[in-house]
């Protein structure tokens, strides 16, 4: 875990025994407004087209394994982008949900630890249609709801660098060129909404990607490589397509239980 982020969620648990339950980046509520599943209409969303998939997976400079599958696919007016993301000590699910300019409608997240998934399943629903937006979790038979503070979030920073296709697809940033605005950082146990920027840096020469690559990057020092199109292909930590490293691939692991985001939590 990030040493900074780490800092920030012991903080917030030393507030949390302070009894300020309201200066939290969120609060626990009774309920919340419910919605139903996004759709473009009458009826389900169809299939849709994929636009992107892949496998990304550590290199060499990366010590811990882990692995991120993931799809993006245009479900007629809306976007949708799926990871699973897999390392020793945590397995996340995710489905994120965008509208036509890529912002961020609905978050669904699952979280275990391997061997553990019975004892261990945390099961998140981010509804970012309410403002100010919401969370519902679930473990085992608890269910609770909060309140997230800030306002209603631009773009979202998640498990899987994949997610980030959405910010920069909505962005369409030239090199040199920085947006900024409320981004939900729901990569820890303690979610929150910042003021983040994105940058566009000057591409460079990644040989270990087969040459050129688009760089972006996010909170000033977390960069991501993408291909002209803006298709996340790896990142600066160590990250990159499964297929450009000679090691094996690892096979997935079994999925515990199907995913639901629709019925659950």
């Amino acid at each position: 875990m990030n040493p900074s982020r780490t800092l920030r969620a012991l903080l917030v648990l030393g507030v949390c025994a302070l009894g300020c339950e309201r200066c939290l980046p969120r609060h626990e509520v009774a309920s919340v407004p419910t919605h139903p599943y996004p759709s473009c209409g009458d009826g389900d969303l169809p299939e849709g087209e994929v636009l992107d998939q892949g496998v990304l997976r550590n290199g060499p400079i990366m010590q811990e394994p882990v692995v991120e599958r993931y799809e993006v696919r245009k479900r007629d007016c809306l976007y949708v982008i799926t990871v699973r993301q897999e390392w020793a000590r945590q397995i996340t699910d995710v489905e994120a949900i965008f509208d036509e300019e890529w912002r961020p409608v609905r978050l669904w997240k699952r979280m275990t630890v391997p061997g553990e998934e019975d004892e261990t399943e945390d099961i998140r629903l981010y509804e970012l249609r309410n403002d100010p937006p919401t969370m519902t979790e679930r473990r085992g038979d608890e269910v609770v709801h909060r309140e997230i503070r800030g306002e209603v979030p631009i773009a979202v920073v998640g498990p899987g660098r994949a997610l980030l296709t959405a910010w920069i697809h909505a962005a369409g940033l030239e090199v040199g060129e920085t947006t900024r605005g409320p981004v939900l950082d729901f990569r820890d146990l303690y979610e929150n909404i910042d003021e983040v920027a994105l940058r566009r840096d000057p591409a460079r020469d990644e040989e270990s990607l087969g040459g050129s690559v688009e760089v972006y990057t996010v909170f000033g020092r977390e960069s991501v490589f993408t291909d002209a199109d803006g298709w996340i292909r790896g990142d600066l930590a160590g990250l990159r397509e499964s297929e450009s490293l000679d090691t094996p691939e690892p096979d997935p692991v079994p999925m515990h239980a199907p995913l639901d985001p629709v019925g659950t939590p």
